[in-house]
């Protein structure tokens, strides 16, 4: 399994005295392939991107503003791969492998 570096740009602009508005847009892209004689040969990739907006206070600085922003929908995008793409991978291998089939196989480690 292989992500790519986040990709993340920030807009930062002036709002009232002493508090800016800023926009955050994060990306993240995602490829997943096996090729084992257990489960055969198997191909997922995507991306999600998703964007923030907020008004802060400037007194603790943009750098600090946006670390938090960041971090914040660095778990919101973990949370929608591990449902949106992990979570449709299990649907989809449990619906199309018979049972016996499934006590058998495992899916790739993260």
């Amino acid at each position: 399994m292989m992500f790519s570096p986040y990709i993340v740009t920030s807009e930062v602009g002036p709002e009232d005295e002493g508090t800016a508005r800023y926009c955050l847009t994060s990306t993240v892209m995602l490829s997943l392939t096996t090729n084992s004689d257990s489960c055969g040969t198997f191909s997922l990739s995507g991306s999600i991107r998703r964007q923030m907006s907020m008004q802060l206070s400037m007194a603790e600085g943009h750098l600090c503003n946006m670390g938090k922003m960041i971090e914040e929908l660095e778990g919101k995008l973990q949370n929608s791969l591990d449902q949106v793409y992990f979570g449709k991978t299990r649907e989809m291998v449990c619906t199309l492998r018979p049972p016996a089939e499934l006590a058998t196989m495992k899916l790739p480690d993260s």
